[in-house]
């Protein structure tokens, strides 16, 4: 045999020798054992979290009922009040002088009343006696009778003028704190224009706006948790008003929800409403499958033997269970309890816990 023919059958040898390296599968070795779970739905609370804010529900506007100069105006925005305790004083001067013309009209009233009886006394006298004409006597009774209501009008001017003197003093109507203050010292109070706003602190609820997907799931009653930013933990809270007109715009409705025994709230905190709305089927994974690669959160999904690390994106959390939004279908296998040797392309053997 030539030298020639020597070396291209060793060639041949090499070659034959590579191709069976490239078809032959990786050894057991190579894999790496992992326990798998399947993805499923599980039963899942529905909850929809709204924010809201806590209002009063029975703002107080205080104003005159007589018209006149401001006397006494003591409190401002922020101050604590009583039920009872008076804040306003309007300057009585010009009532007093009415309830003075009252009276004045009250006595001469009275003194044409007295006046007028007497003459119907005095004529009926006369009249039996034949000494004046009936028609006297008809006129005398005529004046009493104008008279009687003339003085009738005028107790009432007096009672009404009286009364109005004690509208001068406004008083709160309830325990609460001064929010608002439209008025001061020395300027003119005119009715029905509001010179105090008061927010009674027993009346405070938390008031969201609910989307109108959801606010016929809602009745009054229902029980709710609701939190507020500035106190630790869940409130328990009941849904006391449902406004079923909704904004236009936003399309939204107004709940009230009263705190029963909440510590003490102040108008304006932030807060939360978690209204549950039962039991639904939900696509979740158990919390020890998630894996963190690159800063995101992710599966491994073992396909053909072969973990592939998928993005998904989390929601809530109920007992050992994470909800998978999106990232995730019902029915792939993904690893139980990744770790960090776990890479993209691992190829897996898998030992199934379900």
């Amino acid at each position: 045999m030539t030298r020639r023919a020597l070396v291209l059958l060793a060639a041949l040898v090499l070659l034959s020798g590579c191709n069976d390296r490239k078809t032959a599968a990786p050894p057991e070795a190579a894999r790496v054992h992992f326990q798998t779970v399947t993805a499923q739905p599980v039963d899942m609370p529905v909850v929809v979290s709204v924010p809201g804010s806590v209002v009063s529900d029975s703002r107080i506007d205080l104003s005159s009922r007589v018209i006149g100069y401001i006397k006494r105006l003591e409190v401002r925005e922020g101050d604590k009040v009583a039920k009872g305790q008076v804040l306003v004083q309007i300057d009585p001067s010009d009532i007093d002088q009415t309830i003075k013309q009252a009276q004045a009209s009250v006595a001469a009233a009275r003194d044409d009343l007295d006046d007028a009886t007497r003459d119907v006394e005095k004529y009926e006298k006369l009249s039996d006696q034949g000494f004046v004409p009936s028609e006297t006597l008809r006129k005398s009774k005529v004046r009493r009778a104008i008279s009687r209501s003339t003085l009738a009008r005028a107790e009432s001017a007096l009672a009404q003028a009286t009364a109005q003197l004690t509208y001068a003093d406004i008083a709160s109507p309830a325990d609460g704190v001064v929010v608002a203050r439209s008025r001061n010292p020395g300027e003119m109070a005119t009715t029905g224009a509001p010179i105090l706003t008061i927010e009674p602190r027993e009346s405070l609820v938390l008031r969201v706006f609910v989307p109108e997907s959801q606010v016929a799931r809602i009745d009054v009653g229902m029980a709710v948790d609701a939190s507020v930013d500035t106190l630790a933990g869940s409130l328990p809270g009941t849904v006391i008003r449902v406004v079923p007109a909704g904004d236009p715009t936003t399309r939204r409705y107004q709940v009230d929800v009263s705190l029963v025994g909440a510590p003490p709230l102040m108008p304006g905190m932030f807060g939360r409403v978690g209204f549950d709305f039962g039991l639904a089927p939900t696509l979740a994974a158990p919390a020890g499958t998630i894996a963190r690669r690159g800063g995101l959160d992710g599966v491994f999904v073992v396909s053909e033997g072969v973990a592939r690390f998928r993005w998904v994106r989390l929601g809530r959390i109920w007992n050992d269970q994470i909800e998978v939004v999106s990232g995730l279908s019902a029915g792939e296998r993904i690893v139980a309890k990744p770790d960090a040797s776990l890479r993209e392309g691992t190829l897996v053997v898998e030992a199934g816990l379900d």
